[in-house]
């Protein structure tokens, strides 16, 4: 079997510490794991300019792929696109030089039209993915295969990352969800949503859980898949490696 490409949000090395030591510190901590490429993560941004066009030649250095990611909702609270935000963004992913550029769904009106969203990704390069977020609006499986068949139907260039663990956030079952989506599925986030002190937590997945191969079943073989959960461990450089060649192999 081929190991398909293993991506690393870099969320995974901790929030606060990337923010403190910058995205581009980790990038040859992934190189070196054998990842294919990196999330960079836009709320982990602490300057009022990110420092995108330095992350692309950064990632051409190491020999990265670049896949931009950003706490946005297409569809604001009052069910409108919101299209100057969506345009900022991806002159971002742009300058980045990103592949993809990933965000949530928000308020999709069922009857929402999409004639201005699809003037806005007219002729743009970067690939748009919505994904299943942790939140009623942007994660629950109706609204989103709705939209989803809707978009394809209007010839509309979208498909999902599928977020394995945040099906429990919205209490909904990921393998059911990987049968209906299965067909826009682009790219995989690969994390665990476990019960922790009363709360969910992300973690990586359980090897003795069929789970994870079965939701994978569903999907196109060799997508993009990405470790969001916590990388831990004394040896950082050690642990990253191992993550990475799991999941490469699931």
């Amino acid at each position: 079997m081929t190991a398909s490409p293993v991506f690393i949000a870099l969320s995974a090395f901790g929030a606060d510490v990337v923010r403190k030591l910058g995205q581009g510190r980790f990038f040859a901590v992934a190189a070196a794991a054998g990842a294919a490429g990196v999330e960079v993560r836009r709320e982990l941004f602490v300057e009022a300019a990110p420092p995108l066009a330095r992350l692309k030649e950064l990632a051409t250095a190491t020999g990265l792929r670049l896949f931009y990611s950003a706490p946005f909702e297409l569809f604001d609270a009052d069910g409108a696109l919101a299209g100057d935000a969506l345009a900022a963004l991806i002159a971002e992913a742009e300058t980045l030089g990103a592949e993809v550029l990933k965000f949530s769904l928000g308020h999709a009106p069922a009857d929402a039209d999409l004639t201005e969203l699809a003037s806005r990704l007219a002729g743009v390069r970067v690939r748009i993915l919505i994904e299943n977020d942790q939140t009623q609006q942007g994660g629950r499986l109706g609204p989103l295969a709705d939209f989803l068949a809707r978009a394809r139907a209007d010839g509309l260039p979208l498909g999902l990352t599928f977020d394995v663990g945040n099906w429990r956030w919205t209490g909904e079952d990921a393998l059911e969800a990987a049968r209906v989506l299965g067909p826009h599925v682009a790219y995989v986030h690969c994390k665990a949503g476990v019960e922790r002190d009363g709360g969910l937590v992300a973690e990586p997945f359980d090897p003795a859980d069929p789970a994870p191969a079965q939701i994978f079943a569903r999907f196109a073989p060799g997508l993009p898949r990405a470790i969001e959960y916590p990388i831990v461990g004394d040896d950082l450089d050690r642990a990253t490696r191992m993550h990475v060649a799991r999941l490469a192999a699931l």
